[in-house]
Parts: C-alpha cells; structure tokens; sequence
C-alpha cells in the first residue's frame, strides 16, 4: 500500500475516507512516505505584485505541507473537495469525493495542474463507450439533481418570486477573496462587470444574483436595482434550470450550468474556459488566458465536449469513496449513496422522536436515521423496576413520557416499533391535543441478517411506513402504495433483474441461518417420485403478520391440516419458523404426524430448491419462492398477494381480504412484473445500514457483507458467548411471559 504523509492533523480528522479513496496508508509527520499531502492551496490578493498581477501565499496548513515536503526531499500533493462531496456542507458531512493533484489543483489557472494533463489524454483515447458512459452519468446528475452538497432538492421558482414571465439571468456570487477567484485572475471589479454586462446584454430579463450560502460575497440586496438577490440556500442544478445565461467568475455552477445546456458567461480564467463551451469574450484579452491557451496547445488541446471535459474531471481527476461501505469506489456508486440518504433525509421530519423503543434497538436506530439534517431524540422504554408496585411504575413512565414531550415542537415526527406501539402513542398525543401527528412504524427490513431477530442481533435493513406497516393487508401501506403505482425505467429494470441474480445466486433469505441438518436431501431423494413436493411455511403465530393479512387460518397446525386434507397423496415439508424452532416464540404445531418431512435446521433456500409449491399464511417465504419461480399460495394477503403474481385463498365472506384485494389495483397501469415487485420491495420500501458504516447502504451492498461475514471466520469465543447469553435471555423471557 502506497504511504503518504501529511503535516497537519486536521487532514486525517477531517477526511476519514481519504486513504480509502486514495487506496493508501496516511500517517502524520512520516519523513519516509512517499509523498507529502497538502490541503487549502489557497492564493489570495498581497501587497506585492507577483504574476500577472497577483502575488500568491497559502493557508497555513498548506505551508506546513510545503515546508515539510521540501526539508525531507518529498513530492507534494495537493487535495480538495471533489465534485459531489457529500450529503450536507460541513466537516460533519462525511466527503466520498476528492481531488488529488500532483502539478497544482484545478482552480489555479496560473499554473499547471493534473486535470489538464487528463484532459489532453481523454481527448487522445476518446471512444463511444466513454461518450455513452459520460454521457448517462451527466443525465443522472441532472435527473436526481446531484452536486456539491445534496441537502435539498428544491429552488425557489424565480417567475413567482419575479411575478413576471421574463427569462431568468443568475450572476454567481462567491465567498469574497476565494482561493477561485484568485485562480482565475479575477478581482471585485470583475463581479460588478458581471452585473453591468447582464444588464447590458439582457435588458428585458430578470437578472438575479445567487449569494454564496458559506460566507459573505461582494454583492449585497442594494447592489441590484430590483429585489432579485436570492440568499437562500436550494439546489444548484434546480436553480439553474430555470435560467436562460449564467454569469460566473470561476464557481463550479457555471460547469454545471453547461450540463444543463446553459448560455455560460466567464469573467474569470476557470478550469472549463479556453475549450470552445463558453462564452469567454471578457477574459479572452487577458495575458492569464492567452498563456493558458498556448499550455493548451502544447498538450494538443484546441476545443473538447463536454462529455470529455466531464469525464476528466469526474471520474478520472476524482476519487471516491462510501461512507455506507467505508471502501473505494467509483462514481455510480457515490451518486447512489448521496441520492438515498437525501431522499430519506428529506422524507422524515426535521425534528424525529424515536419512541419508546428497547435499549438493545437503541445503537442501530441512530445508525438508520442519524442524518445531519435531523434532529434526532431517542426516548427508550422506561425500565421497570421489579420491586416497586405497577402503579409507581406506571407513574415514572408517564413522567419520562411528559418529559420528553414537553420539549419537542409541534412539527416533530415520531418513529415506534411496530403497530401496537403506534396506536398507544397516536392515543397518548390525541390526549395532549395532537390528533394528526406523523408517526412512522419500523419494522424488520426483508434481508435482515446472519442468524435471528430474536436472539437481539441488530437487523441490516428495516422498513419505515408512515401509512401502515407492509404486512397489514387491513389497511392501506406505503409499500401497497408503491407497488400499485411503480412503473420502472429501462434502468431500474437492468438494477432489479441484476438484484434478482444477486440475490439467488448468494442464496439469500430474511434470516440467512445456515443449514445444520445434512440429512435433509437423503430423506428428500427417498420421497422422490413424481408426486408434487409441497412446502409448508410455519410463521410465530402471535406475531402481527399472522393476526392482520385477513386469514382465517392463524396458526401452523391449522395450515398443516388444510394442506393435507386439499393434497393427500402429495410430498410436504413442513418448514417451522426459526424463532419457534429455538424455542424463542410461539406457534409450535403439534400434528407433525401429517407431513413428511419436518426440515429441522435447513436454510430456506434448500427448502425452497426441492419444492414445487409454496403454502403460506403471510410469510416472506412466499416472496423468495417468486423469485424462484415457484408457484404460491397464500391463505392470507402478504405485500406481494393480491397483484396476480400468487394463487390467493379467497372466502366469500372473508370482508377485509375482500377489501384489500380491491385496493391493490393499478388503474390505467400494466399488471404489476417481477421485476417491479422486486424494485418495490426491495430499493424503494426499505431502509439499510451497515454496522460502521455512515448513511445508507444498498440492498446490494447489504448481501455483499452477509455473505462474506457468512464465509469468514467463525466469531470470537467472546461474541459467541455474548450471542448465547442474549438467546437464554429471550428464552426465559418467554416462559416468565407465559
């Protein structure tokens, strides 16, 4: 692994995904690394004349970088903030996008540096795939809205602040004194030659001035002669949509103006000038840009597109990282990542009360929702105390409960476990005065982990519904929603088949509890004939998916029975549900004497190979034997019934199941594909998170780990030990229950 150095702590700290991207070993103050890292190579105006007029020092923490690298002979490499940095601004937001520079760094034109060295060999080896290639990322940017900082999707609509329907001109403001503006040559005068030219040359436009949101500009609200000076923070793409020209010194903005396909006006020498894509007329005469042209030319750059110029500098010149992961990556997944943890950034409430939820639960919660723009507040259950009466209990958690309530907000969204939780707290804010609070319901996600929720081993994935819960076919979810309404690009469908594979192929299921008993196919071949092999799922019979999908079967010996009785002469395996199997939840059934085969210890996925009919209940079972192409049927109305993808028990007067089968339509819509269940349920419903891992991960990224952490080696004697503990625990706490 390549060392590098750095003469700064504040580089390490700042930066944890810096020597992941750069595939490298950083240590501070190490005379025999390789090369010396630099960040904050920042020229700004001096007293002294240098070149071209302008006389260049550093921040400190550069300089230490330089004066380090010359005392030990060492090469020196400059670093900055890549293109699509992170979630939010700050160093609190951790950054997956870096520039590396060995030469200078982009936004200094007065010398040279790495991405015009890449920019002549993009144009060298210039092919269609990497046309293709830039091409889609540049629309996927676009389409999601994706640059610096991704807290927000939003702008304001400049025709309703105007309140006119002229065309929109933005002049982009910059922190006064940037390191850019230095870089490109440019001073004060060259912003308010901005603002005299816009005039001049859009004379029946609205001309707006986009203030900087990090620190204070050179303009102010009295430098325009209309109310046009937009400080509010929103997005950069979405802002500049709406405009027909861009005015821009040397800000980034103005490259992602030529993305969008906008009119850009340079008034300074920046990184995306000189190629023939802006209009560069003010700078043109300048010595600063004459020489950067004749560098031009000894590199056998006259002109580039700009799909070349976005390929240099996005995915050549920059390097990556994920935060959900923690390793290299490229530029997809990066822009996968920011596009998630916004989305659900933004869905939840800016102020969230996760309510009354065990300790255990309490570390992986913060893990799910613990975004920057979220102000989060855990309230666990109030633990009672064994010694003391009920009522005094009950009093103590009625004061935690006032407690925490007192100090939220009115705007504060809650999150609770499960169905029952959710209507105690709906009935508990109603007293208070609060009759349509939004309150999100967390459960389990479809891949969960290595080994049972049971045991208390912190799930990978959950789902958060703020309309029901998926497995409640009595009420409307935002899942049902989703399904009856999704309608896949060619994209999403490429994702959900390659998902699909992915999830066969590492053979995949909730609970991923490896197969013990070897026995299962010796006693499978001994039944073999050309009976139909029938599984029967066994669910916890308590549990809330059996008691709202509208069955009226609810428990596995009733399941048993009515299979056998439709199919005598058929093969069943009964499959007991893991947690009843390791006596951890109920729902034991006790007419074994009427299946073949109980599959004792065997993974899903076995079980699943040898069948050729599924019978369900409710079970998630139903939805991995879909994914294999085997027939089901559901005695109740799991998420994925009811769409014509499963053979669904129907009783005349079974009212509810009657119900939900007619909200699960898609009026004006082609039938619901597998394809589309699987994207459904699987990207768009839930939510993953990988332990150490920052914001969220992918279903993708969620397999990768269960699979590699499932052939590795086996864990510690300590975490073993934990593991069993925890297990009695839960044991115990179900006979005391009972």
């Amino acid at each position: 692994m390549v060392r590098l150095s750095c003469a700064t702590q504040g580089i390490i700290k700042n930066n944890p995904l810096l020597g992941v991207a750069l595939g490298a070993d950083i240590v501070y103050k190490d005379k025999t690394a390789q090369a010396v890292l630099a960040w904050g190579r920042k020229p700004f105006y001096g007293k002294t004349v240098g070149f071209g007029g302008l006389y260049f020092r550093f921040k400190s923490s550069y300089t230490k970088s330089l004066q380090f690298a010359r005392t030990h002979g060492l090469p020196l490499i400059t670093l900055e903030d890549g293109f699509l940095r992170s979630l939010d601004s700050g160093v609190d937001s951790v950054g997956g996008s870096f520039i590396v520079d060995d030469l200078g760094v982009y936004f200094d034109l007065t010398a040279p540096n790495r991405l015009q060295q890449l920019i002549s060999e993009t144009l060298a080896n210039w092919n269609h795939d990497q046309e293709r290639h830039a091409q889609q990322l540049i629309n996927k940017i676009i389409d999601n809205k994706l640059s610096k900082y991704n807290a927000t999707t939003h702008a304001p609509n400049l025709s309703i602040l105007a309140n006119n329907d002229k065309p929109h001109i933005i002049i982009i403001d910059q922190v006064a004194n940037d390191a850019s503006i230095t870089g490109a040559g440019a001073t004060v005068d060259s912003f308010f030659a901005m603002l005299a030219h816009a005039k001049e040359r859009y004379p029946d436009a609205n001309i707006w001035i986009k203030a900087h949101p990090a620190g204070k500009g050179y303009f102010t609200p009295t430098d325009i002669a209309t109310p046009f000076y937009l400080d509010t923070p929103c997005n950069p793409i979405a802002l500049i949509r709406q405009a027909c020209a861009v005015y821009t010194v040397s800000s980034h903005m103005g490259f992602e103006a030529l993305m969008l396909g906008k009119t850009v006006h340079n008034f300074g020498v920046n990184w995306y000038a000189g190629f023939g894509l802006t209009d560069d007329d003010f700078v043109k005469n300048t010595s600063m840009y004459q020489n950067l042209i004749r560098h031009y030319q000894t590199l056998n750059i006259t002109k580039a597109s700009l799909n070349q110029l976005f390929y240099a500098s996005y995915v050549r010149y920059s390097h990556y990282a994920n935060p959900a992961t923690g390793r290299a990556c490229d530029i997809e997944t990066v822009m996968d990542y920011l596009i998630a943890s916004r989305d659900w950034q933004n869905r939840l409430g800016r102020e969230l009360l996760v309510y009354d939820f065990s300790c255990w639960k309490v570390p992986f919660v913060r893990g799910f929702l613990g975004f920057d723009k979220v102000n989060l507040t855990i309230k666990p259950k109030t633990k009672w105390w064994f010694f003391l009466p009920y009522g005094i209990n009950e009093k103590r958690a009625k004061r935690a409960d006032s407690k925490v309530f007192n100090a939220l907000s009115n705007t504060t969204d809650y999150v609770v476990w499960g169905q029952k939780s959710k209507r105690l707290l709906k009935d508990k804010l109603a007293k208070r005065g609060m009759t349509n609070p939004v309150i999100w319901c967390m459960e389990d996600g479809f891949i969960r982990s290595n080994g049972l929720g049971a045991t208390l081993i912190a799930p990978l994935s959950v789902v958060m519904d703020d309309v029901g819960i998926y497995f409640d076919a009595t009420a409307p979810s935002r899942l049902e929603q989703i399904l009856n309404s999704i309608c896949l690009t060619d994209d999403e469908i490429q994702r959900a088949k390659g998902l699909h594979e992915l999830l066969l192929t590492k053979r995949v299921s909730k609970y991923n509890v490896p197969t013990k008993n070897h026995d299962f196919l010796k006693q499978i071949n001994s039944l073999k004939s050309n009976r139909p092999i029938r599984l029967v799922v066994g669910q916890v019979e308590d549990d809330a998916s059996v008691q709202t999908c509208t069955s009226v079967i609810k428990k596995n010996s009733e399941l048993l029975a009515r299979v056998r009785a439709d199919f005598p002469d058929d093969v069943i395996i009964y499959k007991p549900h893991p947690d009843v199997e390791a006596g951890l939840r109920v729902g034991k059934a006790d007419n074994h004497y009427l299946v073949d085969i109980i599959a004792h210890d065997v993974a899903m996925p076995d079980c699943l190979d040898v069948c050729d009919v599924v019978h369900t209940i409710s079970s998630l079972t139903g939805f991995e034997a879909l994914l294999r192409d085997k027939k089901v049927v559901c005695y109740g109305l799991p998420f994925y019934a009811g769409f014509g993808l499963t053979d669904d028990v129907v009783e005349s007067d079974n009212t509810p199941k009657i119900n939900a089968l007619n909200r699960r339509t898609r009026p004006n819509l082609p039938a619901l594909t597998l394809d589309g269940l699987i994207y459904g349920t699987l990207i768009s419903y839930p939510m993953y998170h990988l332990p150490h891992g920052i914001g969220l991960a992918t279903p993708e990224q969620v397999i990768e780990y269960l699979y590699s952490q499932a052939h590795t080696a086996k864990p510690s004697l300590a975490k073993r030990l934990t593991q069993n503990v925890k297990t009695t625990a839960m044991q115990l706490r179900k006979i005391i229950i009972r």
